[in-house]
């Protein structure tokens, strides 16, 4: 009788040392979900940030050949190249 009253208290210990576990695992898991959220919103910032950029270094590219005359032919069919995906997509709006 005596050793199933300490089977009964060692599960019980186990079984109050998991839970305490799980809570903490729970908090962990928490503190980790606002972590990843926080992660994925700069993620979207950044991604913002190159997407201007890569424009801004565009139109540096684009006011550095109007300037230097020797790349002209490339600005022209850059433009060119702009000017028909800008009526692309007036044509689509308009449809």
């Amino acid at each position: 009788m005596e050793q199933a009253k300490d089977v009964v208290s060692r599960i019980n210990e186990q079984v109050l040392e998991l839970l305490s576990q799980h809570q903490i695992l729970k908090g962990e898991r928490s503190e980790l979900q606002t972590q990843n959220t926080e992660l994925l919103k700069s993620i979207e910032e950044l991604k913002t940030q190159i997407d201007q950029l890569k424009e801004q270094i565009v139109k540096l590219k684009i006011s550095k050949s109007l300037t230097d005359r020797k790349d002209s032919t490339e600005v022209k069919a850059k433009v060119d190249g702009l000017l028909r995906e800008i009526d692309k997509c007036v044509g689509l709006l308009n449809q």
